[in-house]
């Protein structure tokens, strides 16, 4: 029996789907723990792409139970657009009553706050999530399970309308809401998605007390994390492996194994800074060729180098066991690859360890190992053959972090993957 999480260990936009589908095959349960539609999973199965931004990417599995978990906010819309646009068979999938609904002035709320800030934006995707955990935390939020009984509604509605509503007042976002509005709304939702509600945190454990295998899927990454991330440019949720335990209902101590995704270099959505960021033609030329935007918002993504100082965090708040290196192959036919293995601040002093002052990180300038390039036609995946040159470079990273490397991804396909 194996309860496995699948960690974001950058920004996010990691390949986490991926290396969820393809584990999926293994598992009896998958369940997404925390976020929202604000993520957004890439999958490829059959040549066809699916995009997914609430079922876990373990529901393109007919024999998988797909589970959305109590730390997720859900927008009942949007998942059921996401289970319409579905075709062909597909698993089961059961909501926890304890996750949060995203109501209609959450969204609403999000673009106010969003624009009242102006130069200061974080950069959100706009579709409510941080509203709506704002709400789970002032203790005025509405779960799935409420959606059950209208008296229910009524009650948490009369609490979490008249703050909202002053607060759409405030940022001047004009609005018809009223709650005889909301509860027909909510009683829609009820009629097409009240069967799959239900306790999951009960399912999830037995399955594990079964002895059967069980995967947690993570949503963005740990530098987005609301504790640990590039704070304020955060996410309103925990992307880490704690989070992924109580997000889904189950006990710390019953995960088993984790498995921190990364890119072979590094992307990020929105402000901050970005000790690597490459603003020249080779960040255009990974940006292009790894078709780096948005699945949620289709921004385009900054890129730049890989760098070892931002997963040396991830690995001590999260705990990797192994990694997966995904998009390889976006960096194969080119002459050199660099790695950043620390930073130097404005003094000259040379740091290991990710800072959490970001105008101290602003001031940081990346130091590098560089590495020589690899030729595409030197692998061989279906022979689990690489270049001497791009096994250096991953032989350097799981020796400078100290974590295994399982995966290896060259290419968006189930079939285009390593195993190790």
């Amino acid at each position: 029996m194996k309860v496995t999480t699948i960690i974001g260990a950058q920004w996010g936009d990691e390949g986490k789907g991926k290396v969820t589908d393809y584990l999926a095959d293994n598992s009896k349960v998958v369940a997404r723990s925390q976020g929202g539609n604000n993520a957004g999973h890439t999958i490829v199965v059959g040549g066809k792409k699916h995009k997914l931004h609430l079922l876990p990417s373990g529901i393109l599995r007919k024999e998988v139970i797909s589970i959305i978990g109590n730390g997720v906010v859900v927008n009942p819309d949007v998942l059921l657009k996401e289970l319409d646009n579905l075709d062909g068979e597909r698993g089961q999938l059961l909501i926890s009553d304890r996750a949060h609904v995203i109501m209609p002035y959450h969204k609403l709320l999000d673009g106010g706050e969003e624009s009242s800030k102006g130069k200061s934006m974080i950069g959100t995707t706009g579709n409510g999530i941080g509203p709506c955990y704002s709400d789970k935390a002032s203790r005025i939020g509405i779960r799935m399970g409420d959606l059950l009984d209208d008296n229910t509604i009524i009650e948490r509605l009369e609490k979490a309308l008249p703050r909202n509503l002053a607060l759409l007042d405030h940022y001047g976002a004009q609005n018809d809401l009223t709650i005889e509005g909301l509860l027909d709304l909510c009683r829609e939702w009820r009629n097409k998605l009240g069967e799959f509600i239900t306790d999951t945190s009960l399912l999830v454990n037995k399955h594990i007390s079964n002895g059967e295998n069980i995967l947690l899927e993570g949503a963005q990454g740990v530098h987005i994390d609301i504790e640990y991330g590039t704070y304020p440019f955060v996410t309103s949720s925990s992307p880490t492996t704690a989070g992924a335990a109580l997000g889904s209902g189950i006990a710390p101590s019953k995960i088993t194994d984790v498995v921190g995704v990364t890119k072979a270099y590094l992307t990020r959505v929105g402000s901050g800074p970005f000790p690597t960021e490459l603003d020249d033609e080779v960040g255009e030329m990974i940006r292009d060729k790894g078709q780096e935007f948005g699945t949620t918002t289709g921004r385009p993504r900054r890129c730049g180098w890989l760098d070892l100082v931002m997963l040396e965090l991830s690995h001590r708040i999260c705990g990797f066991t192994s990694l997966s290196i995904m998009k390889l192959d976006i960096l194969s036919d080119m002459e050199e690859i660099k790695v950043c293995v620390a930073y130097k601040d404005n003094t000259g002093l040379e740091i290991n360890h990710f800072p959490s002052s970001l105008s101290y990180l602003a001031k940081c300038e990346p130091v590098y190992r560089t590495f020589k390039g690899w030729s595409s036609s030197g692998i061989d995946i279906s022979k689990g053959i690489i270049p001497d040159e791009m096994k250096n470079f991953l032989d350097f990273i799981s020796e400078s972090l100290g974590i295994p490397i399982s995966i290896v991804s060259l290419g968006p396909a189930r079939d285009e993957t390593i195993i190790f």
